[in-house]
């Protein structure tokens, strides 16, 4: 799905609705923007708490070494 939208003041611009509602984005959501080849990617990403994050690791290892 490919629309035009404009950048508006203060480099602001807006996501059509129809990408919005097919992404099942909401206010709040976490968007990652980066330029690759000229191109401006937005990938809507899960942002999560350094410590919850550490705790999946060290489960992670936990259960790769069989310690259950």
């Amino acid at each position: 799905m490919k629309m035009i939208t404009e950048l508006r003041r203060k480099s602001q611009v807006t996501i059509p609705k129809g990408i919005v509602t097919k992404l099942k984005l909401q206010e709040g959501d976490k968007l990652e923007i980066y330029e690759q080849n000229g191109e401006i990617h937005i990938v809507p990403v899960v942002v999560y708490p350094i410590g919850y994050v550490e705790s999946l690791k060290e489960e992670i290892s936990r259960l790769r070494r069989g310690n259950r």
